[in-house]
C-alpha cells in the first residue's frame, strides 16, 4: 500500500500532469506513469511516456532510473547512452530503461524538501541531453 505522503505528492504532481497515474505494485512499491511528455529536439519522437518506480519506504529512499517508450531513440536512430529495452519490474510494460540517478542521493535527496516532482525534473533533465 502506498503511503499517504506518496499519495499527497502524487496529487500535487497531477496538477502539472493531469493524465499521470500511480499504480500500487505487489511488492508495495508504486509505478508512476506520465503519458505524452514533450521531448526537445534530438530524439526520434516528439513525445514519450515516462515511468518510474516509487520505492518501498519512499520518501526516504529516492526513485532511481526510469523508462520511456520502448522505441525511443536519438534522432540519428542510435539508442541513447546507458539505456536498454527491458520490462518494468512487476508489470507487463516493456520500455526503454535509462540508468539515470540522483547524483549522490545520500547528500542530494532530502525527503523533507524533495518530492515526486523533483524526480520528474531529474528525468526531464536527461531528455535535455540527447546522447
Amino acid at each position: 500500500m502506498l503511503s499517504q505522503v506518496t499519495q499527497r505528492q502524487f496529487e500535487r504532481l497531477r496538477e502539472r500532469y493531469p493524465s499521470a497515474s500511480l499504480q500500487s505494485l505487489p511488492s508495495g512499491a508504486g509505478l508512476l506513469s506520465i503519458p505524452e511528455v514533450p521531448l526537445p529536439a534530438g530524439w526520434s519522437a516528439a513525445r514519450t511516456a515516462i515511468h518510474f518506480l516509487v520505492p518501498i519506504g519512499y520518501p526516504g529512499p529516492t526513485p532511481d532510473c526510469f523508462w520511456a517508450d520502448q522505441g525511443l531513440l536519438l534522432s540519428s536512430g542510435v539508442p541513447p547512452q546507458a539505456s536498454n529495452v527491458t520490462n518494468i519490474p512487476e508489470t507487463s510494460i516493456v520500455g526503454r530503461w535509462f540508468s539515470w540517478h540522483v547524483v549522490d542521493a545520500h547528500n542530494n535527496w532530502n525527503p523533507n524538501r524533495d518530492d515526486l516532482m523533483t524526480f520528474v525534473k531529474i528525468v526531464l533533465d536527461r531528455f535535455r541531453q540527447p546522447q
